[in-house]
């Protein structure tokens, strides 16, 4: 006769671990705002969105950067967390525009550009790569231990 015997201590031990960490989601939170704050830093330094350069400004033309006239843009990213969301953005009256483009100045007359510096687009949608680091860091909070 074969006898199988199966202790669940250690099972049971990390699925009530699984669970205070699910309950308990702010440090993931923050944790996840940080990583979308240095992703932003990342996309100012390099001008682009991801892998997708930005259209260069005038300024950039002559020996500037993009974005980064004064750094105030840059310089006004914030988050906020709470137990479940991780928001980014910028308190700047014309940080919108910089970021989705459209339609600005006096009587709409000129064309901003795109150019998306949040690790989010205008249509919901992270840059590429970014929605790996956010998921290893939401495993890695998840598996905190176990």
């Amino acid at each position: 006769m074969i006898e199988i015997n199966l202790d669940t201590k250690s099972l049971d031990r990390s699925l009530s671990q699984l669970l205070i960490n699910l309950g308990n989601s702010r440090k993931m939170m923050r944790a996840i705002a940080t990583e979308m704050s240095s992703i932003t830093e990342e996309n100012f330094e390099s001008e682009s969105w991801g892998s997708d350069k930005w259209k260069q400004s005038k300024r950039a033309a002559d020996g500037g950067k993009t974005l980064q006239l004064t750094g105030q843009l840059a310089a006004s990213i914030s988050t906020q967390v709470g137990n479940d969301f991780a928001r980014i953005g910028s308190n700047k009256p014309y940080a919108a525009i910089h970021h989705l483009g459209g339609q600005a100045g006096r009587d709409k007359k000129v064309t901003i550009p795109a150019r998306p510096y949040l690790p989010i687009n205008g249509s919901g949608a992270l840059q590429s790569g970014a929605d790996k680091r956010i998921l290893d860091i939401a495993i890695e909070s998840l598996k905190a231990g176990l």
